[in-house]
This record gives C-alpha cells, sequence and structure tokens, in this order.
C-alpha cells in the first residue's frame, strides 16, 4: 500500500504557479478577442446571408409577378380565380418593394449594394422604378403585360445577387483567416504552457512521485505502525504495521477515528489535545491502545502536522515491553531503595568520579549536621572536609592529613577501619568497589558493641580469674577433704573386719553407714573435681577402636550387685558379633556407669532394666540404658544434663550425667534421653563406629565411616 501523499517543494510550486496563471490570463484575453471577432464576424455573415437570402427573393418574386400578371391578363380566366391571382399579386408587388426598401436602409447591407437598389428603385429611370410602375399599372387595369420588361428586372437581380455573394465570399475568407489565427495564436499558448509550465511541472511531479513512492514503500515495509488522520480524527491512511497494532484490517481501521484507539491521560478527547498539541508542534508520549477486541496495549505515538494542509501523521512502536522493562526496573529500584533504606547501618553508594549518588536516612542520621551535603553529586572529599570544618570527628591529625588520610583508605576500597567521633559515638567504616569502578560505603555504630566487648572482655577475665581461684580452691579443699575422707574410711574398715563378739549388730550396722557415706563423699569429691578439670579442658583421651561389646559386658558384671541391692534386674542386648567404636574405652565405661546408676535412680523398684547395643543408619553406635520407672517431664528432662542439676528426690549432686556429656562430645557423639510421663525412660549415647578388620579385634582407622555428629547441650 503506498502513501497517498502530495510532497510538492513550495517554491518550484509558486513559480509554476505563477507562470501558469499568466499564460492562462494572457490565454483569457486572446481567446476572448478572438471569440469576440469571430462572434462579429459570424453575427456579419448572418446578417449577410439574410440579405443575400432577400436578394435572391426579388429575383424570384420578379419572377412570379410577372407569372401572375400574365395570368391577369387572360380574358377567359374566371371572376374568382382573377380576384385571387390579383390578391397575390398585390401581395407579391407589397412585399417586392418592402424588401428592396430594407436593403436600402438597412445598415449591415453593404453600401455597393445599397446603392445598386437605391439607383434601381428610386431613380424614375430606375430598372426597378419602371417595372414596379408597369405592375401597378397592371393592378390598376391600365397597363399592359406586354410593356411589362421583366427580363431587364431580372437580369439587375441577378447582377445584385452576384455582386453580393463575392462581397459574402470575402467575409467568409476574413471569418476563416481570423478563426485560423485563433486556433493558430491557442495552439503556441497550448505550447508554451506545456514548454514553459507543464514540461517543468511534470519533472518536478514525476521526482515528487517517484520519492511518494519510494516513502510509500518504507512506510508500509515499516515496522511501525504509521497512519495518516485529518483534522477531525478521522484515519485515512494505515500501514500494515498499523493493522498489526491495532487488530483492525485496513477496511476495518479506515472507519475508525483515532480518539476510538487511543487512551491517554487527557480524558475521553486525548486524541483531540493531541493533535491540538500536534499542530504547533510534534507530540510525542505513550498512550494506551485500545485493540480490537476491546483489550489495551501500550504504545509510543510521534504526532506531527503532515504537508498535507489539515492532516496529521501518526507513528506507532510497540511500547509493551519497554513499558515492562520499564515497571520492572523501576520495582527492582523501588526493592533497591527500600532494601537500602531496611539496613540498619549507614548506606552511600558513589560513582567513579567519587560523587554521592544515593544515601539512606540511617547514612544521614549519623551526620544529620552534613545533612544539606549528603545529596547526590556532592564529592566524597567534600563531605570529609565538612565532617572536619564543623568539628563532628575526634583526631590527633590536622586537616589536611586527615582528608588525605580518609581518601586513601576510601580508594582502597579494602579491609574495615574505625571512625571516632567527638560525641563519644564509634562507626566502623566498610568500603567496597563496585564493578563500575564506583565505591560502596557502610558505616555501623559500633559504640554499644565496642563497650559490649570491652565488658565481655573484663567479664572473661573476671570469670577466667574466678575459675583459676575456683581450680585452686578445690585443689586445695581436695587435700584437705581427702585426709579426713580417707581416715573416715580407713578406721571404718578397721572397725568392719573388728571379729564378732567385741560390738553387736547394732554398732556394726553403724559402721556400715559410716563406710558407705565415706565412699560416697569420697566419689563425689572425685566428680567434682573430674566436672572441675573437664570445664577448664584438662581432660586426655586415647581415642581408638575397641569392641563395645566387652565395656559393656564388663561393666553390667560391676554394677550387677548394686543393681541386686537396690532390687532390679539388668538385661544386655548384644549381637555375638563384635561392634567396634571409635573412643576412650575408659571414658566410655565411665559414661555407661552413670547411666546405669541414673537408671537405676529413675527406675521403679522391683522393676528391670534393658541395656542394648546397635548400629545406626549414620554411622553411629547407639548404647541405651531403660527402665520402666515413672518418667520425667520434659522440663525435667532439660536439667538431667546441666552441673549439680537434681530432679526430683535425687540424692546425689547432679554431676554425673553432665561430665557424661562433656566426654561424650569431646568423642563426637550425643547424648540424650527418650522418655515420656508414665512410660519409663531410654538414656542413650551414641558414638561413632568403626569399621572392623578382618581380624576381627581391632578397627581400620582409615575406612572410618564419615565424620560424626557434634552436638552441644
Amino acid at each position: 500500500m503506498r502513501l497517498n501523499l502530495s510532497l510538492q517543494a513550495p517554491e518550484v510550486v509558486r513559480v509554476i504557479s505563477t507562470r501558469a496563471w499568466a499564460l492562462l490570463v494572457v490565454m483569457v484575453i486572446f481567446l476572448a478577442g478572438a471569440a469576440g471577432a469571430v462572434h462579429v464576424s459570424v453575427a456579419v455573415l448572418s446578417e449577410e446571408a439574410e440579405a443575400l437570402e432577400r436578394v435572391g427573393a426579388q429575383r424570384m418574386m420578379a419572377q412570379r409577378v410577372v407569372v401572375l400578371a400574365e395570368q391577369l391578363a387572360k380574358p377567359n380566366l374566371a371572376a374568382q380565380q382573377r380576384q385571387r391571382v390579383q390578391a397575390e399579386l398585390e401581395t407579391m408587388v407589397a412585399r417586392l418593394r418592402s424588401e428592396s426598401q430594407w436593403l436600402i436602409e438597412q445598415d449591415d447591407v453593404p453600401a455597393e449594394i445599397a446603392s445598386l437598389y437605391a439607383t434601381a428603385w428610386t431613380d424614375e429611370s430606375g430598372v426597378m422604378a419602371r417595372f414596379y410602375q408597369n405592375l401597378r399599372q397592371i393592378l390598376d387595369g391600365r397597363g399592359d403585360v406586354q410593356a411589362l420588361n421583366h427580363r431587364e428586372a431580372m437580369l439587375f437581380n441577378e447582377e445584385a445577387a452576384k455582386r453580393y455573394q463575392r462581397h459574402a465570399a470575402l467575409e467568409f475568407q476574413r471569418l476563416r483567416l481570423v478563426s485560423t489565427l485563433s486556433f493558430v495564436a491557442l495552439m503556441g499558448a497550448l505550447a508554451g504552457l506545456f514548454l514553459l509550465v507543464l514540461r517543468p511541472g511534470i519533472k518536478v511531479l514525476e521526482q515528487q512521485i517517484h520519492r511518494q513512492t519510494v516513502l510509500g514503500d518504507a512506510i508500509s515495509q515499516s515496522g511501525h505502525g504509521v497512519m495518516l488522520v485529518d483534522s477531525n480524527g478521522k484515519i485515512r491512511f494505515a500501514n500494515a504495521a498499523a493493522e498489526a497494532l491495532t487488530g483492525y484490517d485496513v477496511e476495518s481501521l479506515l472507519t475508525q477515528d483515532l480518539n476510538g484507539l487511543v487512551f491517554s491521560g487527557f480524558g475521553s478527547n486525548g486524541a483531540e489535545t493531541i493533535l491540538d498539541r500536534a499542530f504547533r508542534s510534534s507530540w510525542r508520549g505513550d498512550v494506551r491502545l485500545v485493540r480490537k477486541g476491546g483489550m489495551m496495549t501500550w504504545a509510543e505515538m510521534v504526532v506531527s502536522a503532515a504537508p498535507v494542509d489539515g492532516k496529521f501523521l501518526v507513528i506507532m512502536f510497540d511500547a509493551t515491553e519497554r513499558r515492562e522493562a520499564q515497571s520492572k526496573l523501576r520495582q527492582a529500584r523501588e526493592r533497591l531503595f527500600s532494601a537500602i533504606e531496611a539496613f540498619d547501618d549507614g548506606f552511600a553508594l558513589f560513582d567513579l568520579e567519587e560523587r554521592l549518588l544515593v544515601c539512606n536516612r540511617r547514612y544521614v542520621g549519623l551526620f544529620p549536621q552534613l545533612e544539606p551535603w549528603l545529596t547526590a553529586g556532592t564529592p566524597f572529599t567534600e563531605i570529609i572536609a565538612r565532617m572536619t570544618k564543623l568539628g563532628l570527628v575526634e583526631t590527633e591529625l590536622d586537616d589536611d592529613k586527615f582528608l588525605s588520610t580518609r581518601l586513601a583508605l576510601f580508594r582502597a576500597a579494602q579491609g574495615e577501619n574505625e571512625l571516632r567521633l567527638t560525641d563519644g559515638r564509634i562507626l566502623r567504616c566498610l568500603t567496597r568497589r563496585t564493578p563500575e569502578g564506583g565505591r560502596v560505603s557502610v558505616l555501623s555504630d559500633v559504640t554499644d558493641s565496642i563497650q559490649t566487648r570491652d565488658d565481655l572482655r573484663m567479664a572473661l577475665d573476671q570469670a577466667e580469674a574466678a575459675l583459676r581461684s575456683k581450680a585452686a580452691f578445690l585443689s586445695a579443699m581436695s587435700h584437705e577433704l581427702r585426709t579426713p575422707l580417707n581416715a573416715i574410711v580407713g578406721f571404718s574398715q578397721l572397725l568392719e573386719t573388728t571379729p564378732d563378739g567385741q560390738y553387736g549388730p547394732k554398732q556394726r550396722r553403724s559402721v556400715s553407714h559410716i563406710l558407705n557415706a565415706g565412699r560416697r563423699l569420697t566419689e563425689m569429691v572425685d566428680q567434682v573435681l573430674e566436672l572441675a578439670d573437664l570445664q577448664d579442658g584438662k581432660l586426655d583421651l586415647q581415642i581408638e577402636p575397641f569392641d563395645v561389646t566387652g565395656v559393656v559386658q564388663d561393666c553390667v558384671h560391676e554394677l550387677s550387685s548394686m543393681v541386686t541391692e537396690a532390687e532390679q534386674e539388668i538385661t544386655v542386648s548384644v549381637g555375638d558379633d563384635a561392634i567396634p567404636v571409635l573412643g576412650d574405652s575408659a571414658r566410655v565405661a565411665e559414661i555407661l556407669h552413670h547411666l546405669v546408676l541414673n537408671s537405676s535412680k529413675y527406675g521403679q523398684a522391683h522393676g528391670r532394666m534393658e541395656l542394648t547395643v546397635r548400629r545406626t543408619e549414620n554411622g553411629m553406635v547407639r548404647l541405651a540404658v531403660s527402665e520402666d520407672g515413672p518418667g520425667l517431664s520434659p522440663e525435667l528432662q532439660e536439667q538431667l544434663f546441666r552441673p549439680f542439676g537434681r530432679v526430683g528426690g535425687d540424692s546425689g549432686i547432679g554431676i554425673g550425667l553432665a561430665i557424661s556429656r562433656i566426654l561424650t562430645e569431646r568423642m563426637a557423639g550425643r547424648i540424650g534421653i527418650d522418655c515420656l510421663p508414665g512410660q519409663g525412660s531410654v538414656f542413650w549415647v551414641e558414638l561413632p563406629a568403626a569399621k572392623a578388620t578382618g581380624t576381627g579385634g581391632g578397627a581400620d582407622l582409615s575406612e572410618s565411616p564419615g565424620q560424626p555428629v557434634r552436638q552441644r547441650s
């Protein structure tokens, strides 16, 4: 489809129009003169023809009156017929006289003819005068037909007719000459019009048509929508891209108006407002394009006044992807700014020239006095200079040295440094380089953190001093306690070995109680000292693979008498194969000892306990001691593994399970309890398993099944 636009060059059109109008005026004047001359000549010829007709009629009438006169002279003519012939003769004679008089008096009759007729009619000796007199005499009955010289009259009229014919021939030749000259002049004017106006105009039009064709093809094949609308907004042209943008075919689109296709921020008559603005200067903006079916899409539209008067050229671009990209970019910026504003620390972004691009409110809040300068475009050097001029920073350096130092740290963009303010605040400065060469600066108020750090350091020093004091106290107390305890236990054993008969059963039971209490106190002192050593990190472990089933059997055998005294029963559930564990066997035996004692303590009288050993799916070995006691609530379970955490009516000091937890974690294991109130408890410990070798007694450490799970309570 080609765009039907006029692309005339204004100057060429003006020159051609001026020449054309000048030639047309000359042609009109000339043609008017020629037409007037032809009209006059034609009128003259018309009158000449009438006169010539009358001249010819004179001859015919002369012949007719002669015939009528001869008829009237016949003696045997009936009266009625005579009367009719006489009346006709009178009429013909009167007509012959009146028409000859007309030829004499008519101005358009040539003078030669008029003079000839005047001589023939007015002169008494004239031919026609004599002929007329003879006719009148015949009508009066006094004349003789034989005396009527009609031949002379005929010759006269023939001569007059010949003369008039020659005159008419000359007039016709003159008219033909005028017509020929007019035609030649018209053809010359037309040739001049073609050479001076039409030929240059045709060349210009050919050039414009070529440009119009090229432009029309370019517009039609353009990927952008192009429409031509009139001043009322009616669409007069649309290319294929415009059809694709609007969803209408060309026939339907040409029935639409721009106001029905465009939905803009100017209201219901948005297209009229756009055309009004485009009339003064080109208008460009985004509009919502109402497609066929009512769906809207974004389009960028450029409207300008077209070269054709009263029309506008509308170019449309599909702006959907750009608008979506802008929306996503705007959302990303909003999210970025929201994230920046959400920082608890001050955030600032500088460009490649070290000028401030953006900063959050927290950054401004750190330096409220600098707010007038914390705007986009302010150089970093200006900000630092203002800090020193306003006395915001605490430094022993002079202004120039401080500025150069801060600028060097800012440009290096590595590590962290502190900035101390005169109001006592301490800021931690972190600067990093962006891929574009700019800088990101993050300022954190670490005044409280540093104060807390100092307080923690002081508290740690105090705790370490307390631990050292505790260790010294426990070490001293261990010696002070062990000496009397050893004496009590020793003398109790001597009393217990005294033969029967020296004191009775009651005294022997008292000695047994003293001995058991001494041993219990000794065990407590040992546990307290062991816990203190463990908390101080004084622990030597011999980590190696060993068969845990043997340790379990030894532990049960050692504690069997204690279990029997508690009127309880314990069973062991292990496989026939050896189960290698990676750890310290003596410490594992100690852990099992504590677990069995606690199960016995929290189990019911005449109850039973079970000690099981099995492998788990995560490469661990699980040792579990279950009992059928009343169980523990979750609140009490949390206290079991704390130092000195006594539960219910526990008669101990509550450090056995705490020691077990520390030992288990040091051997990369886990310890815990599973129980529900009223359903008994299961104390368990998991230790890393070691893969057994072919000998069955050792374990291959290089093939141990992965890293164990560490867990601290």
